[in-house]
């Protein structure tokens, strides 16, 4: 690989750098597990919390929303005093990889309390829980519950961010060389001011790539030892031996840890090499300077970098959503990374370049200099930042969710550094449009210049910062759900059916008991006092759980009420009301929800499939748009358009189009419900029946009964509706209106009816009785 690259030239060597690069983090990407989690939050426990047992229990489970660390994880029983009770035998279920259970001896009448901790497979966060459950009394008040702790611990926040600007400074110092040093002043004359500036900077640059170097190890050390010891519980001292061993050998953290430290050594090693390539040439050939990225080994360490950043996408929060959504979450999050190192990165090279410079270069010399190479640099920052707003509001989708949720520490840490951003954003438009186009009729700019790019960089600093802590919180959609920020206390609905207007209220609407209050009014908005019946069925959507109708109960001023409903299990419920009126026809409505288990709420609030795809389809057009722009003479200050540019440019944003276009309408890929996608509402109802009066009543009858004109000419009489419907699944209805029924006159009408059309159907069909 070596040898085919150096027979590229310069110019040559870095595209195809970059789509080897490209094609093995692919690799990478598609071979990654497909469940992860950042945050594996309590779903159900064995006891229930908050149960009152009439015996003692053989073992306590705890289930996770996600596959968890097996040596990483256990559960603590401890009773009223403190004391462990348990049998000290924690272990991951052998049958079921979110589980952990542990064994308890005959325990004596009292409260206890079930301590459990996991860590994540993808950030390493360790997150605690507990729940109280009672033998043979009620529940002690005395017994108090673990809180899952808000940071690992206080320092988590400051070495993430040390690692950010290590990792961010690296990469972003080479990508300025090659981007703004090299095509400004590579070709500059022997001993203008421009070739001694280049030098200048060209000796500069390994300085700040190993200090950036340095910056990245200790981070990627310290984040190691403070898992081991968060893990663990012990001090950072007693970490050294079995902790690391089991963090680095035993879990997912540590291999991807790994990985990633693989990577960073990779980068000094080249960095190394690519310095005495650089020097030794650059002495040679009549002194003509050569920089680290015009060398092979400069090349591949800015590869190595990049891997860098791409593999710290896996450990990050967007790498734990959904996996539906998780691959266009990840490539987000590389191209804010990138945008980051462009920009950010940029400017701290940037910086003190131009501090070493005014210390050691006239300044009337610097100044046309600057003037010469910025508008480079202003082009490739407008892109950054236009990227990284893009990626920045994916990013606050996939993580926030909704605006409640902002309400939280890391809605917090999120805020603080977008408003960070805007004085960032004034002092860089300042320095591209009027400093910088001064630098060479007014000298004394140059040091305004000095000024305002060091204000930058302490900017690009604090904003890193933010997002160390917003790294280190848990993500604000989680914690907005588990501390019920943005969730509704009951499931409220409304429809009007036959003239009547029909309110439900399902409380809580998640599993245990619940109360379902219907209240009715006519389409004037007046109360209806004279209904005769009203039923309520809440069915379970993913199975069949054979739910019963229940009949509520007759309260006064046209509010029917209930309060025995139990749900058992988490999932999407349709709750579906008939009304029975003397004076109307009977108006009959449906609604959805998705119930959740008191553990399970911590995901209450997630992104959508669709609207994500969609989202992110759109993100990849406007960051093509910008690419493509870039090369044209609205950004650079060319005559004509650079097709280098603008064709990869339109093809990301063609990519984006097509994503768009499939979310939205093609589908291809997406995995439909299996269950109805129309709740059966009025209008769905009337579709239903206009298809079944057009194709189905001729043989099956007007109500379904197997009686219509039709039925006696056929070799086997139709199937009797009202029987036959109950018995299947709305999946199953679905295929035999589609496919038909081998072996009988019940044609296949796919073709003849769109899936939407079938759907209503399946619909209209279960109301007879």
């Amino acid at each position: 690989m070596i040898r085919y690259l150096k027979l590229l030239s310069p110019r040559r060597r870095l595209p195809a750098i970059t789509l080897a690069i490209a094609l093995s983090l692919a690799t990478l990407l598609w071979q990654t597990p497909d469940q992860v989690s950042a945050h594996a939050n309590q779903i159900r426990t064995s006891p229930a919390p908050d149960s009152v047992l009439d015996e003692s229990p053989d073992r306590i489970v705890v289930w996770f929303s996600e596959p968890i660390e097996p040596r990483l994880s256990r559960i603590r029983v401890l009773d009223e005093n403190g004391v462990q009770v348990d049998n000290e035998d924690s272990i991951l279920s052998p049958t079921e990889p979110t589980a952990v259970v542990v064994t308890v001896p005959e325990l004596e009448n009292g409260t206890y309390t079930a301590v459990w901790g996991n860590t994540s497979t993808v950030d390493g966060h360790s997150v605690v829980g507990s729940f109280r459950f009672a033998i043979g009394e009620p529940l002690s008040d005395t017994v108090q519950v673990v809180e899952q702790p808000l940071l690992q611990s206080a320092g988590d926040p400051w070495i993430r961010w040390l690692f950010f600007i290590g990792a961010l400074g690296f990469a972003g110092s080479l990508l300025f060389e090659i981007l703004v040093i090299v095509p400004g002043l590579g070709n500059a004359a022997a001993g203008t001011p421009g070739n001694r500036i280049f030098i200048r900077v060209t000796r500069l640059l390994p300085r700040v790539l190993w200090a950036s170097l340095g910056l990245m190890v200790f981070g990627m050390l310290s984040l190691l030892v403070q898992q081991a010891s968060v893990t663990f519980d012990v001090s950072l001292f007693d970490t050294l031996g079995e902790p690391l061993r089991t963090i680095l050998f035993d879990s997912n953290w540590g291999r991807q840890w790994m990985w990633r430290i693989l990577a960073v050594v990779a980068a000094g090693i080249l960095l190394e090499l690519a310095r005495q390539a650089s020097g030794a040439a650059s002495h040679s050939d009549d002194d003509e300077p050569i920089a680290i990225t015009e060398t092979i080994f400069g090349q591949l360490a800015l590869a190595a970098s990049l891997a860098v950043l791409f593999l710290t996408t896996f450990s990050s929060h967007n790498a734990a959503v959904p996996e539906e959504v998780r691959v266009p979450a990840i490539i987000s999050d590389f191209i804010h990374l990138i945008a980051a190192a462009v920009w950010i990165g940029g400017l701290f090279f940037l910086a003190i370049s131009l501090r070493v410079l005014a210390k050691r270069e006239p300044t009337d010399e610097i100044g046309p200099v600057m003037a010469e190479i910025l508008p480079r640099f202003t082009t490739v920052a407008l892109v950054s930042a236009g990227t990284l707003i893009v990626t920045g509001i994916f990013s606050g989708w996939m993580q926030v969710t909704i605006p409640e949720a902002t309400a939280t520490p890391h809605g917090w840490a999120l805020l603080a550094k977008v408003l960070l951003l805007v004085p960032l954003f004034g002092i860089a438009a300042a320095n591209s449009f009027w400093v910088t186009k001064n630098l060479i009729s007014d000298r004394a700019k140059t040091v305004t210049l000095t000024r305002l790019v060091s204000t930058e960089a302490l900017l690009g600093l604090l904003i890193l910062l933010a997002v160390g802590w917003m790294a280190g919180l848990e993500p604000a959609r989680q914690f907005a759900s588990r501390n019920g920020i943005g969730v509704d206390e009951s499931r409220r609905f409304e429809d009007t059916a036959e003239g009547t207007n029909i309110e439900l209220e399902v409380a809580p609407g998640n599993v245990g008991v619940n109360s379902v209050t219907v209240k009715l009014r006519d389409l004037r908005g007046n109360l209806i006092e004279n209904a005769n019946q009203v039923r309520v069925r809440l069915r379970f959507l993913e199975d069949d759980l054979a739910e019963p109708t229940q009949t509520l109960t007759d309260r006064g001023d046209g509010v029917w009420r209930a309060d025995d409903f139990r749900i058992t299990i988490g999932g999407i419920y349709q709750a579906e009301v008939v009304v029975v009126r003397p004076d109307a026809f009977d108006a009959q409505t449906a609604f959805r929800f998705e119930a959740f288990s008191s553990g399970g709420l911590a995901d209450a609030i997630r992104p959508g499939t669709t609207p994500t795809w969609v989202l992110f389809g759109i993100e990849l057009l406007l960051i093509g748009a910008l690419i493509a722009l870039a090369g044209t003479p609205a950004l650079r200050s060319v005559k004509r358009p650079s097709i280098a540019i603008t064709a990869p440019g339109g093809a990301v944003a063609a990519l984006g189009i097509v994503l768009v276009l499939n979310a939205s309408v093609l589908r291809v890929g997406f995995t439909e419900d299996e269950f109805n996608p129309f709740p059966p509402t009025p209008a769905s109802l009337e579709s239903g029946a206009a298809v079944y009066a057009s194709n189905c009543s001729t043989c099956h009858g007007v109500e379904g009964l197997g009686d219509g004109p039709e039925a006696g000419f056929l070799a086997a009489p139709p199937a009797d509706l009202t029987i036959h419907v109950p018995l299947h699944t709305d999946g199953e209805l679905f295929g035999f209106i589609r496919d038909g029924i081998p072996g009988t006159v019940m044609r296949a009408n796919e073709g003849i009816l769109s899936e939407e059309e079938m759907w209503h159907l399946v619909n209209y069909i279960r109301t007879f009785e």
